[in-house]
C-alpha cells in the first residue's frame, strides 16, 4: 500500500470551506490492515499548515521514514515546502500557487523529477498536498472535484456517495492520477477508493477516519 498517500493528502485536499484560524495539533494513527505503521500531525496557525509523518512500524522496517510539510497562506498566495526521508529514497520539493495556478515549482534530486515538473505544463487549479489533507480534515461536504499536485502528478478526487451511519457522515470518494506517475513504482498504483468518517458534532464535522484502498490493500487513518 502506498505509504506517500499522507503527501498527496497529505496528503491529498478540498476547497470548500474556510480553515478556523487556529488550531491545536490534530493527530491519526496510521495502519495498514490492522497493523501499526506509525502516526500523522496535523497543525495550522496564523495561515501557516504543517504536517507531519512518522513511519516506523512498516513490515521489516522496508518504508520506515518520516514526512514533513508546509503550507504558508498569504492571501491568494501559498507557499509550500515537503520534505521525504526514507529507507527508499529522499525527496524535496517547493512550489508556489497563486488562486491555485501554479506559478513556481522546484524538486530533488533531479531524478525524481517528471514532465510535470514544471509550473508551465501543470493545468488548471491544484492544491499541494498539505493544503489537501487540511481541507479534507475540515471539510463540512464530502469532497468532490479537488485536484492535487505533489511536484510529479496530478491526481483526482470525485465524491461517489455520501451516508449517515449513528451519528457520522460517511463519505466514499476516488482518486484517481490524472497526469503523471503512478506511485510505488514500478507496480505503478494509479487509482484508489477512499472512505472519509465524519462525527457530526454541535460545531460541525470531524474527521474520525480516512481509509485509503487499492486491491486487497487498506491504509486507515483513525484519529487519536
Amino acid at each position: 500500500m502506498p505509504i506517500t498517500l499522507p503527501r498527496l493528502f497529505s496528503a491529498l485536499g478540498l476547497a470548500l470551506l474556510i480553515a478556523p484560524a487556529a488550531q491545536a495539533e490534530t493527530r491519526f494513527t496510521v495502519s495498514l490492515g490492522g497493523d501499526h505503521l506509525g502516526r500523522l500531525g496535523h497543525t495550522l496557525a496564523a495561515g501557516t499548515r504543517d504536517l507531519s509523518l512518522l513511519l516506523d512500524s512498516t513490515p521489516f522496517g522496508v518504508f520506515d521514514g518520516t514526512y514533513s510539510g508546509r503550507t504558508v497562506e498569504e492571501g491568494a498566495t501559498a507557499r509550500h515546502s515537503g520534505r521525504t526521508r526514507s529507507t527508499r529514497k529522499s525527496r524535496d520539493v517547493s512550489m508556489r500557487t497563486e488562486a491555485g495556478q501554479l506559478r513556481e515549482v522546484a524538486l530533488s534530486p533531479a531524478a525524481e523529477r517528471t514532465a510535470l515538473t514544471d509550473a508551465a505544463a501543470v493545468p488548471g487549479a491544484v492544491l499541494d498536498p498539505v493544503s489537501g489533507f487540511g481541507q479534507l480534515l475540515e471539510a463540512q461536504a464530502c469532497p468532490d472535484g479537488l485536484r492535487i499536485y505533489d511536484g510529479r502528478r496530478i491526481g483526482a478526487l470525485s465524491a461517489i456517495s455520501e451516508s449517515r451511519e449513528a451519528g457520522q457522515v460517511v463519505c466514499e470518494a476516488r482518486y484517481q492520477i490524472e497526469q503523471g506517475p503512478g506511485y510505488l513504482e514500478p507496480i505503478g498504483v494509479t487509482r484508489l477508493t477512499l472512505e472519509l468518517r465524519y462525527d457530526v458534532t454541535p460545531t460541525g464535522w470531524q474527521l474520525a477516519r480516512m481509509r485509503a484502498r487499492s486491491g486487497i490493500f487498506a491504509l486507515s487513518l483513525d484519529r487519536e
